[in-house]
């Protein structure tokens, strides 16, 4: 728990700021706290029992054993046991995290200046050489087989990794110093790029430039396409339709609010080849061949101008490099802490204790 201790500070400042907004925006109706709460806790609960079974069973099974799911439980639980607690206070924190961040994403309108989509569009555009960027990649992804396997990326994928890298990182005793420097980051990511950056950018993306700026022509192609998969699962033009339907009654629900520019999509799947490449680097070249499909989704399926995209990429690498200094000093600084509160052994007669378990480190 000491560890995690920044990680729950912080979260207590972000809700705090989050609590002072409403109230000095009389938004107060759009405080949802614990919206993710009981989500989250049964992802969390599946994706255990997913590695139970198809990791901790399949070992089992190739050892033989003759109960393989009862050595597999029991295997699991010496892994994991002595974090078990500390792991479940950091679940709860991030689903309470997330309800803040939902919350303030659905004030940006009440004080932002102005809609961007605009500037950012021609920018873009500019950047490209004159190109659209969904047109250009239109050619390759713009078939329904191809643009649902992207949808499938984009979502189920997308939130399994959200939620299933911090378990891995709350339960292993020996990742503390990347479990501080992963969520740090992803906290950063969220309340600066997703909050503080989009209310400066404030701004809907393609899927919403004809609804903000009254010119339904520029993307009007693009959403016409996208709405081949109304009615399937995970389909981008239905979870469009909810959000946009979410924005005009202003009522904050699981997954709402709209802001395009920086993608925190984009942010979390540069989020997770940083620490994919730390964890191992066949899983961080892996995961880097799943970010750049992210990126080209991202602009594909309507959500993105690809400057928000780029723009998420090099403010994730910076916050990443910021907490990995951040969660050096604070390792040594648990390091020593955790010496110094070594037990104290009464040393039998002189009324003197010496420092360490076994009263051989010195005597005081």
């Amino acid at each position: 728990m000491l560890h995690d201790l920044p990680l729950h500070a912080l979260t207590a400042l972000y809700l705090l700021i989050t609590a002072v907004t409403a109230v000095a925006l009389d938004a107060t109706d759009r405080l949802v706290l614990t919206v993710y709460l009981w989500l989250w806790m049964r992802a969390a609960a599946l994706c255990l029992m997913m590695y139970l079974l198809v990791v901790e069973v399949t070992i089992s099974a190739i050892g033989r054993s003759r109960r393989p799911l009862t050595a597999a439980v029991i295997r699991m639980w010496g892994r994991i046991g002595f974090r078990a607690l500390p792991a479940l206070a950091l679940l709860i924190n991030m689903a309470v995290f997330y309800g803040a961040f939902t919350s303030l994403k659905n004030m940006l309108p009440l004080f932002a200046l102005d809609w961007q989509d605009k500037q950012i569009a021609d920018f873009s555009r500019w950047l490209h050489f004159g190109y659209t960027p969904w047109r250009l990649l239109h050619l390759v992804l713009g078939q329904p087989a191809v643009t649902r396997f992207v949808e499938f990326l984009y979502v189920p994928v997308w939130l399994g990794l959200l939620i299933g890298l911090p378990i891995l990182l709350g339960l292993r005793r020996d990742l503390a110093q990347l479990r501080v420097r992963y969520i740090l980051t992803m906290f950063l990511c969220f309340a600066l790029l997703g909050n503080a950056v989009a209310a400066l950018g404030m701004s809907g993306g393609p899927a919403f430039y004809g609804q903000i700026t009254g010119d339904h022509a520029r993307y009007g192609e693009l959403i016409d396409y996208l709405a081949f998969s109304s009615g399937r699962p995970f389909s981008a033009w239905d979870i469009q339709q909810y959000l946009w339907a979410c924005f005009q009654a202003g009522k904050p629900q699981l997954g709402s609010g709209i802001s395009a520019f920086p993608s925190l999509h984009v942010a979390m799947a540069t989020l997770f080849v940083l620490a994919g490449r730390q964890l191992a680097p066949w899983l961080g070249r892996v995961l880097a061949v799943y970010g750049l499909l992210i990126l080209l989704g991202s602009v594909h399926l309507g959500w993105h101008y690809a400057i928000d995209g780029y723009a998420s990429m090099l403010g994730t690498m910076l916050l990443w490099s910021i907490a990995g200094w951040i969660a050096r000093r604070l390792s040594r600084s648990t390091t020593a802490a955790e010496t110094g509160s070594e037990c104290l052994t009464k040393l039998p007669g002189t009324g003197r204790f010496a420092c360490g378990h076994d009263g051989a480190a010195g005597v005081l």
